[in-house]
């Protein structure tokens, strides 16, 4: 709205107010007694203004805890996708939001509206009107004023209301905060503007009485010297995964998703809340997880008080001090945030570098590539398989729309494939440029996903969305040589960007293509290796740790090859793709040899989810690797905090 608009409404009119809004709009109102207050049809329950806070947070309301993303149903003729986004309650008046709590929404339609719109967020959001009710008075863990988000509402909300006396300032925000004023506009009186000092002297008073007040000036500065530090043992000793903190949490926005099957041939997509908090979070398919315990509890602290404010502009954590109520063994945000302090003032201990090191971060509205929607996939049919190894097969896939196209060359992105009934999973994306009609992938059996998609056969159906994730560059590569070092079926990436590099081979340097694997019967593109080395100015090298007889071979590690290619290291770039830890050997010799670490190209993949930068599972630091990757330079990735 270009102007603020400003009402009073009389106490005793606001039943009447409530009731008339309600005839048209099911207006939700608090209810309960104590710590245990909902929001709920105004119809069946008694409302009650004796409260500090709902009990969980407004976010419940738009960002619900279970929610269908697609159906699907295989008949004859395919399989059949319906995005269900719309599925919900409709049309809601929530009445009686604090500010930690419109600040959260204000927070969660940043996340779920920008870059990559979620459908189910946009639907529940278009139909919720949200009205604040200013608080008065503090809770024992109440802190929104030190972290600026409180205590009067100033985001968030469509209309907000504060408490002078007999009556209620009455502040319209939105369009749909006027739509209520005007459908019960004979209560409601036009207010001076000299009513809003009277509401800041009543703000000023308020946060004076806020017992709990921290100075948080320098807590960035704190949090990078205190990332190492001892306590952080004490606190993840004392945490036992319950994800109380972040179930009660307004901005956290983490979920799973899920398969629930109803019949043979048909059943739905579901995603649920989840938390950071649990030992499943980032764990991987073949069981290896990057976060320990305490990585695990510290990255939820620096989320709240850094990484979501470092990346969207919004603090991460409102103050409304849930998270410390809620923990049954009294872990606190609060208590956390002093020890950092004390530990500084006692210790004189130097920044960790990655907590200081600026990362660019791209964000940018960005197209959905589904046609149904952010999750909703596109049906694909398989037309070939093969057995690249005894444990990694090739699939051939071609979209059941023949109008469907890859039409750019994404070179080192993925696509989250999806067997119905089953799960999804993210696959790099192998083939080059010129393959838009049929789509190819190499993976690996490893989960219960994948394991299944090893059995399936020409003709069978799986859903494709996507491509997702940062490219390799490509015109930068120009007049350079090149190193390709791939690790088993880490080669399949470096694939996409291998082969229009091969195809225009007068306009690069020297290409030098690394693979790697424990035996040679384990490696991919055997054949397609073979024809490579056979290009001018182009050499496969093979590291292995058996040898063979099949290829002249180095029995050790691609990184005792190095030195060996007397390259122009000022003059090259090196496109790597292994584990991290085998990233770090390679890039560290690479350097040791005269490379820059903005020269080394690497992919980053972890627990991705959703492939959108929106379940939270692949977050490292303020960083999705889906979306700011998989794709990096290796001096980029030394700013990321250990934890992938």
């Amino acid at each position: 709205m270009s102007e603020r608009r400003l009402y009073t409404l009389k106490k005793k009119s606001l039943d009447a107010v409530l009731e008339t809004w309600n005839q048209q709009t099911p207006v939700y109102v608090p209810s309960g007694r104590g710590k245990d207050i909902t929001l709920q049809p105004m119809d069946e329950v008694q409302r009650t203004e004796d409260y500090i806070n709902l009990t969980l947070p407004v976010k419940e309301m738009v960002f619900e805890q279970k929610e269908a993303l697609f159906s699907w149903e295989r008949r004859e003729s395919g399989v059949q996708v319906e995005n269900l986004a719309h599925r919900h309650a409709g049309n809601r008046i929530l009445y009686g939001v604090r500010a930690c709590d419109t600040y959260g929404i204000a927070y969660t339609d940043r996340f779920y509206l920008k870059e990559f719109l979620d459908p189910n967020y946009q639907s529940r959001r278009e139909t919720v009107t949200i009205v604040a009710v200013n608080c008065l008075r503090a809770g024992k863990h109440c802190f929104c004023t030190s972290v600026g988000t409180g205590v009067f509402s100033t985001v968030g909300h469509d209309l907000a209301l504060t408490e002078l006396e007999e009556k209620y300032l009455v502040e319209v925000a939105t369009e749909k905060g006027q739509v209520l004023i005007d459908a019960a506009a004979k209560w409601f009186t036009p207010a001076v503007s000299q009513l809003m000092q009277e509401k800041e002297t009543l703000r000023q008073q308020v946060e004076e009485s806020f017992p709990l007040k921290m100075d948080l000036t320098n807590l960035w500065d704190d949090m990078a010297r205190t990332f190492d530090a001892d306590f952080w043992l004490d606190e993840a000793h004392a945490c036992i995964g319950c994800t109380g903190c972040t179930n009660v949490c307004p901005t956290c926005t983490c979920f799973n998703v899920v398969e629930e099957r109803q019949q043979e041939n048909q059943g739905e997509r579901v995603r649920y809340w989840d938390s950071c908090q649990s030992d499943h979070f980032t764990r991987n398919a073949e069981h290896h997880n990057p976060r320990d315990a305490v990585s695990r509890v510290r990255y939820r602290i620096y989320d709240k008080l850094k990484y979501i404010e470092e990346r969207f502009g919004y603090k991460g954590c409102s103050g409304c001090g849930r998270c410390t109520d809620v923990c049954p063994t009294y872990i606190s945000i609060i208590d956390i945030i002093h020890a950092m302090q004390q530990t500084v003032r006692e210790q004189a201990t130097e920044p960790a570098v990655h907590q200081i090191t600026a990362m660019r971060h791209e964000i940018y509205d960005r197209e959905v590539n589904a046609r149904r929607g952010l999750y909703a996939p596109d049906v694909a049919t398989i037309t070939r398989m093969k057995q690249e190894t005894s444990e990694i097969k090739r699939m051939f896939v071609t979209y059941d729309d023949s109008s469907r196209r890859v039409q750019d060359a994404h070179k080192g992105q993925f696509f989250q494939v999806t067997v119905f009934g089953e799960g999804e999973v993210p696959l790099s994306i192998p083939f080059g440029p010129d393959q838009q009609d049929e789509l190819v992938f190499d993976f690996k059996n490893v989960g219960s996903v994948t394991e299944t998609l090893y059995q399936m056969r020409p003709g069978d159906k799986i859903g494709l969305r996507g491509p997702y994730g940062r490219a390799f560059p490509y015109e930068p590569l120009k007049g350079r040589h090149l190193v390709f070092v791939g690790s088993g079926v880490a080669m399949a990436p470096l694939r996409t960007i291998l082969e229009p590099v091969l195809k225009n081979r007068e306009d690069f340097g020297r290409v030098e293509i690394m693979a790697s694997a424990l035996r040679y019967e384990k490696l991919i593109y055997k054949d397609e290796m073979k024809v490579w080395g056979q290009a001018s100015g182009v050499t496969v090298h093979y590291a292995l740790k058996d040898p063979t007889d099949q290829v002249e071979a180095h029995n050790g590690y691609v990184n005792d090859l190095l030195p060996g290619l007397k390259l122009d290291w000022q003059h090259t770039t090196a496109l790597v793709c292994a584990s991290p830890s085998r990233i770090k050997k390679v890039a560290k010799d690479l350097m040791a040899l005269g490379m820059k670490p903005t020269d080394i190209l690497v992919t980053l993949e972890t627990h991705m989810r959703c492939g959108a930068g929106k379940c939270g599972h692949c977050k490292v630091g303020s960083h999705y690797m889906c979306v700011d990757g998989p794709v990096f330079t290796y001096e980029e990735m030394m700013t990321l905090p250990p934890e992938y």
